[in-house]
């Protein structure tokens, strides 16, 4: 089963936290394809997965990433 799911989480200025996790998205050992982009809202977090399980861990893995990155970018 594949797993698709979007979150945007609004943020003034994306491209300095996309900047920020552009090493992390770049990583190619990951089961899942990630991917970031500047949109209205702020920022739009994509991922794909060939599986539920794949899908649940990039999901929790890229919520915190995202999360500690913007907390980052305030300092």
């Amino acid at each position: 089963m594949k797993g698709i799911g979007e979150i945007v989480f609004e943020v003034e200025d994306p491209e300095r936290v996309m900047a920020a996790l552009a090493p992390e998205a770049e990583d190619q050992v990951q089961k899942s394809e990630i991917s970031l982009h500047a949109c209205e809202e702020g920022l739009l977090l994509r991922i794909e997965s060939d599986d539920v399980v794949s899908f649940r861990a990039a999901m929790n893995t890229w919520i915190r990433l995202v999360d500690i990155a913007l907390d980052m970018v305030k300092v």
